[in-house]
């Protein structure tokens, strides 16, 4: 009986440890066709036993022992039949917990995301050749005029390969950023860009994208996943500034401490991938002091978490 007992209470605990991270999946929206709730996907973070599956509206619950509210998850599986993420890079990714803000998941239908590839790297081809064409008669015309030399025939002719050769490298990519776009709420700058790629001025595209964002999260720019990252930002930091305002906390509890460090570190990140570099640092900086409680100031812990910062700073 007392073994019963104890069984029933450490269950007890653990329930009450578990924190329930809400979330729900959808499709992208494409030009006349707005994006759907997706039911029956996989879902499986670190420390679930079992997956959890979307419901009718796309809606899931995620419970993990001993997790809480500013801890990482971390997503192992994402998965449904004929379909992929938007987001290549989501399952491996640390994701602040939050039973305040769900977490929004984007799928992708692969026969519309082919489809949709081949289009635009048709017409990239097109557009392409077209120009290329155009301004090699155009040389061609100058150099029988006897407008130039042999000499600069030869020079613009390899430029004009050169460029070629590098309009025709950015196709896939730029086809497969095109095609992953949520067109439910695009930006301004986005609608630019896809402008620019339906129409096949790849080089304008690319241009426009190394300019204004990381390449890497140019299709994270709608308005929704705007709103998201800013709320779990936005809760994850008063996690921090509240045990940052503890020192005396930290110093008696130190896997506590080793949990806000690790949630700077992953806030941060969030920051980066937003665009938010100064504040990036903050975090990584409010890291560093705490660190330097733990492991003193010549640890490696704390020249890491330095090197990081350097890398940052403009």
């Amino acid at each position: 009986m007392k073994k019963l007992l104890l069984i029933c209470v450490t269950l007890l605990s653990l329930m009450a440890t578990a924190q329930t991270q809400k979330g729900y999946v959808k499709t992208i929206g494409r030009p006349g066709k707005p994006g759907i709730n997706l039911s029956n996907v996989m879902i499986q973070a670190k420390g679930m036993v079992n997956p959890v599956i979307s419901d009718t509206t796309g809606e899931f619950n995620i419970s993990i022992p001993n997790k809480n509210d500013g801890d990482p998850i971390e997503f192992l599986r994402i998965k449904k039949s004929g379909y992929e993420l938007k987001d290549k890079g989501l399952v491996g990714r640390q994701h602040v917990c939050s039973s305040r803000v769900p977490i929004i998941i984007q799928m992708v239908d692969c026969q519309q995301l082919a489809a949709d590839k081949k289009r635009i790297e048709d017409n990239a081809y097109r557009v392409a050749e077209e120009n290329y064409q155009k301004k090699l008669s155009k040389l061609e015309k100058q150099q029988h005029e006897k407008e130039i030399s042999a000499e600069k025939y030869q020079e613009e002719l390899l430029g004009l390969q050169n460029k070629y050769e590098q309009y025709l490298s950015l196709i896939s990519e730029m086809a497969d950023r095109y095609a992953r776009t949520d067109y439910d709420q695009l930006d301004s700058i986005d609608i630019q860009i896809n402008i620019c790629i339906e129409n096949g001025e790849l080089d304008k595209a690319d241009s426009l994208i190394h300019t204004v964002f990381d390449p890497e999260t140019v299709v994270e720019r709608n308005r929704a996943a705007k709103q998201e990252i800013q709320e779990r930002i936005a809760f994850a930091q008063s996690i921090i500034d509240k045990a940052n305002a503890d020192k005396e906390a930290i110093l008696q509890d130190i896997e506590y401490a080793k949990k806000v460090t690790a949630l700077c570190e992953n806030l941060s990140r969030e920051y980066l991938l937003s665009g938010q570099q100064q504040r990036a640092i903050d975090c990584l900086e409010k890291a560093l002091e705490i660190k330097k409680i733990l492991y003193g100031e010549e640890s490696v812990e704390t020249s890491e978490i330095i090197q990081t910062i350097n890398t940052i700073k403009p």
